[in-house]
């Protein structure tokens, strides 16, 4: 039979790893190319709300009556990058590219 042992004192106990530990977030700036100057940016726009957490959505001239929209998007900050981001929206039809333009992390 085992005897009972003493209780430890820990006055301060520090813990490294992934303990209940919450990802990061990272803002995600990405420029929607549409396929021509004759789709519908509204329409992209209120797809691209639905699909992804969207933190803004403005349309940009480029050149010659050519618009692409920026959008601000927030991504948990984990494996496999914006890959998952840049795939939903270039899914959306009437997107002919999608850019990266900046990534960065929440505080």
């Amino acid at each position: 039979m085992q005897e009972a042992q003493q209780p430890v004192s820990l006055p301060e106990l520090r813990l490294h790893g992934a303990l209940g530990v919450r990802m990061g977030e990272v803002a995600v700036v990405v420029r929607l190319m549409p396929e021509s100057a004759d789709v519908d940016l509204r329409r992209i726009e209120a797809e691209v709300r639905a699909r992804v957490r969207a933190h803004s959505v403005e349309q940009e001239p480029i050149a010659f009556g050519l618009k692409a929209l920026r959008v601000v998007a927030v991504v948990p900050d984990a494996a496999g990058g914006t890959d998952p981001l840049e795939r939903a929206l270039a899914g959306i039809p009437g997107v002919g590219n999608v850019q990266v333009m900046d990534v960065r992390r929440l505080l």
